[in-house]
């Protein structure tokens, strides 16, 4: 029963990569046709919040009251983790090409790694250290292989650095908001749903006021291997595939897993991406920059595997002992692909109680705060 429940797990994170890996090979497409990037985004956010609140209000109602609890929380999670990764993402995928853009969101684990060291004085094992040093170096062969294979601007690369921020900050906002001294804050599904309406609601606001521009071209659309095809089929895989599917089947994927394997999983989503950008947008790696994606997927692996090693050497870490459907199994994945109930890098920070001993014939509580949770293991994906 556990291998199929394994088995099942693998199945729906795999499904989940492959969709997350849509967003840009069928987003920019919409963008090459005389979309601006604001609509894609903007397409893109009020589908998914559909997809998802709908299921939600219908079956979930009670998760969604728990909202009320830390507006501040969901509102900056919002803004910050959904609206600005995929807004800067989607304008850098404008200006380069879609893998190379993933790629650097890729990235985010050693940035997260570098934060804590920095913030905290959590120094990373020889392991994860390694790791991101390999990571860092795949980045810089990807980022500055010049006019070879896929293209790569000055442009470019800061938006995707905006975004590659963006998803830091998911990871270290997503647990943070769903969680007080006392216990549960927010239920983290529902920080994902409301996520997606607080961007959706703010990018609807800039675009009303002229601070995004936002044009929708109602032309066919060329996809490639795939034909031409009406604007609405590449807007609909974008919005109801490549976010609403991806977010839920990522959700399912960790309970059924854990965070860590399913994790590694998501790993799919640079080749599936990869191959879909070359086969609808006719965009390829240069050997060097292939050779370079190589190293930051090692390289991010290696960070992953040494916090892990990092984490199941102190109980107050081993998060992923615990039963995968558990909620303390709960994490998910965007890079830039926005939120999900994610296990970021202060994942287990609610309050434990224990009974200690106090004098002859008496107790009380103590309560005592576990040790931040391994950010790394959390970059399930991440995402666009």
């Amino acid at each position: 029963m556990r291998d199929a429940r394994m088995a099942r797990g693998i199945a729906v994170a795999l499904m989940s990569g492959v969709a997350f890996a849509m967003s840009g090979p069928f987003g920019k497409p919409l963008m090459e046709a005389g979309w601006t990037p604001g609509a894609v985004v903007l397409t893109r956010l009020w589908i998914a919040a559909a997809v998802t609140v709908v299921p939600m209000v219908l079956f979930a109602r009670a998760r969604l009251v728990t909202l009320r609890r830390a507006p501040g929380s969901v509102i900056a999670y919002g803004l910050i983790a959904v609206l600005a990764t995929n807004l800067s993402y989607f304008y850098a995928v404008a200006r380069m090409s879609v893998t190379v853009a993933l790629l650097i969101e890729f990235s985010a684990p050693v940035v997260v790694i570098a934060y804590l060291w920095a913030r905290f004085g959590r120094r990373p094992s020889a392991l994860t250290g390694g790791g991101a040093a390999i990571a860092v170096a795949g980045l810089a062969l990807v980022v500055g292989a010049g006019h070879a294979g896929a293209v790569v601007t000055p442009a470019g690369v800061a938006w995707a650095s905006v975004a590659l921020i963006g998803v830091v900050g998911y990871f270290l906002m997503a647990h943070d908001g769903s969680e007080s001294a006392d216990g549960p804050e927010v239920d983290q599904l529902a920080l994902a749903v409301g996520g997606l309406v607080v961007a959706a609601l703010a990018l609807t606001a800039l675009w009303l006021v002229g601070a995004v521009p936002v044009r929708v071209v109602t032309v066919p659309v060329h996809l490639g291997v795939l034909g031409t095809a009406p604007w609405w089929v590449p807007a609909l895989v974008v919005g109801a595939v490549a976010t609403g599917l991806a977010y839920l089947a990522g959700i399912v994927a960790i309970n059924l897993l854990g965070p860590t394997l399913a994790s590694f999983v998501a790993f799919s989503e640079v080749l599936v991406s990869t191959l879909a950008a070359w086969a609808l947008l006719g965009e390829t790696l240069a050997p060097v920059q292939l050779g370079g994606a190589v190293l930051i997927v090692i390289g991010v692996v290696g960070v992953k595997r040494g916090e892990r090693s990092d984490s199941g050497s102190d109980p107050a870490l081993a998060g992923d002992s615990a039963d995968p459907g558990s909620a303390d199994g709960r994490a998910f994945d965007p890079a830039g692909r926005a939120p999900c109930a994610a296990a970021g890098p202060t994942a287990g920070r609610g309050r434990v109680r224990r009974r200690v001993p106090r004098g002859p014939g008496r107790r009380r509580d103590a309560g005592r705060r576990s040790a931040p949770e391994s950010p790394a293991r959390a970059a399930a994906t991440a995402t666009e």
